[in-house]
């Protein structure tokens, strides 16, 4: 693609005269048009078009409504990103990026800060040496998220309340600005959480916490010391299990049950990260660790085979340790194959091995 075209993509998208429809969708043919370029496109692209896409994320405050023209602008650009290739193009920018990204995600909905945190993952596993700056400002932000777990319950158990009178709990973002709803003949339009308060957006952040440390080991100690009492307080969070999946409950309210029961398998996943290459630290939680792990078994919904298998693995790895000794005199329970692998027929055909391991 010729440098003239990059530089007429730059220049809409800084026009401020042209509404953010229409941003949108010269943003939407860049993005389409990504598959076609040269290796040596994007060394122009970045240098071009990478200051562009960073104020308009940075200086334009995100939107909670799911098919507002913001949100669609937003959601492009972050594609956009997520489609440049790693290579050394990259190179030159990528601790800008990750520092933008890991800014957006304090303030972003939860949609578009999932999809930062993937970005993030990517670009840390490629250049690990290079984003050591980074380490500090993620781990502090991965704490806040989990500081926040009572708030995402909260919203959770206020899924009763019909969409379209409920309202983002936005107290926890600057800027909380809204976009005004979409045209009639849009997509069913829902309403987006804080990206701070969102099951959906903890899950990404156990394997990017992981990564950081393997990385950063002289952050690691003080770092499991501070989040481990929030890690057990989220797993220990409120489940709603087969109650949620009644007759009674709302779609609404079994999808964000299924959220919060992913995001708790993650972190369990986390905890047994921990348990491996921290666990002097966690010999004083062990019993309440036993538990825990007994309450997610159990509570886990029949139909979440995937969900279940991660936490047969992480239990397996936590019994691996000292810890073991907690789980002596809860062992009936966990012998008891309906705790195991549950009642889902999946889950009874797939995750016998797994709980045999045990």
């Amino acid at each position: 693609m010729a440098i003239t075209n990059f530089e007429v993509y730059a220049t809409r998208l800084r026009d401020d005269r042209l509404s953010v429809k229409l941003k949108q969708t010269i943003a939407h043919e860049l993005c389409e048009s990504l598959e076609f370029f040269q290796l040596q496109d994007y060394s122009r692209f970045v240098s071009i078009l990478w200051p562009v896409i960073r104020d308009l994320l940075l200086k334009t405050p995100p939107v909670f409504v799911s098919t507002a023209p913001e949100q669609r602008l937003r959601s492009t650009l972050l594609e956009i990103i997520q489609r440049i290739p790693h290579s050394e193009v990259f190179k030159p920018i990528v601790q800008e990026v990750v520092t933008t990204l890991v800014s957006l995600v304090k303030i972003e909905n939860e949609d578009n800060a999932v999809v930062c945190l993937k970005i993030i993952y990517e670009l840390h596993r490629m250049y690990r040496q290079l984003l050591e700056s980074i380490a500090q400002p993620f781990l502090e932000l991965a704490s806040e998220i989990y500081r926040n777990a009572d708030q995402m319950l909260k919203a959770m158990d206020s899924m009763d309340t019909p969409a379209s009178l409920s309202t983002p709990n936005v107290n926890l973002m600057s800027p909380s600005a809204m976009s005004p709803g979409p045209d009639t003949g849009d997509a069913a339009s829902k309403n987006l959480s804080p990206a701070t308060a969102s099951f959906k957006v903890l899950t990404e952040v156990p394997i990017i916490v992981v990564s950081i440390i393997q990385a950063n080991r002289r952050h690691a100690e003080q770092f499991v010391t501070g989040i481990l009492p929030l890690i057990l307080h989220m797993l220990e969070l409120n489940q709603r299990g087969a109650g949620a999946q009644s007759e009674g409950a709302g779609h609404s309210l079994r999808a964000a049950n299924v959220d919060l029961i992913t995001a708790q398998s993650k972190t369990l996943s986390f905890l047994a990260f921990f348990a491996r290459g921290f666990t002097a630290l966690l010999l004083p939680f062990q019993d309440r660790i036993a538990k825990l792990t007994l309450g997610l078994l159990c509570a886990c919904p029949a139909e979440s085979t995937a969900t279940r298998k991660e936490m047969l693995i992480a239990t397996r790895h936590i019994v691996a340790t000292e810890i073991r000794k907690a789980f002596v005199p809860l062992a009936d329970r966990f012998l008891d194959m309906q705790v195991l692998v549950g009642s889902g027929l999946a889950s009874q055909c797939i995750l016998k091995p797994f709980a045999f391991s045990l």
